[in-house]
């Protein structure tokens, strides 16, 4: 069988790609720090948007500063998709679509959040007795 060796060896990435995060998945919410370190190198080699953004939730879930059991399935479907995506069975519309939806599980805020690393939860800058209800709308 005849083929382009690049696209060979980004078939074999994306099969590779899927067992690690299966591994992962499997044992959460214990996070196997070589495993997670195989994967993110995996996908920084494949180097497209998608498994960019995938290697950082990794790091951050290795990190401590991700719920695994949170990001872990999203991450599970955008390997799934990262796989098809480098075999040329999608376009770079979902790609990037599955991308936009890896991003979401970055932390995000201000200088002034608070994440507590014991609970997995951020801590809210205003108390929830500062809050006033505004003008119900009618619709």
């Amino acid at each position: 069988m005849t083929g382009d060796p690049a696209l060979a060896s980004a078939r074999t990435d994306g099969a590779a790609i899927e067992g690690c995060i299966t591994r992962l998945v499997r044992e959460a919410p214990v996070v196997d720090g070589a495993v997670a370190t195989e994967l993110i190198e995996r996908l920084r080699a494949v180097g497209v948007p998608l498994a960019l953004s995938i290697a950082r939730i990794v790091e951050l879930i290795a990190d401590d500063l991700v719920a695994p059991g949170v990001a872990l399935p999203h991450l599970a479907m955008a390997c799934a998709t990262l796989a098809d995506g480098v075999a040329g069975r999608l376009s770079e519309r979902e790609l990037e679509a599955a991308r936009y939806e890896v991003d979401t599980l970055l932390p995000s805020g201000g200088p002034r959040e608070v994440y507590d690393r014991r609970v997995h939860v951020r801590v809210p800058d205003v108390p929830l007795g500062a809050l006033t209800r505004g003008p119900r709308r009618r619709t």
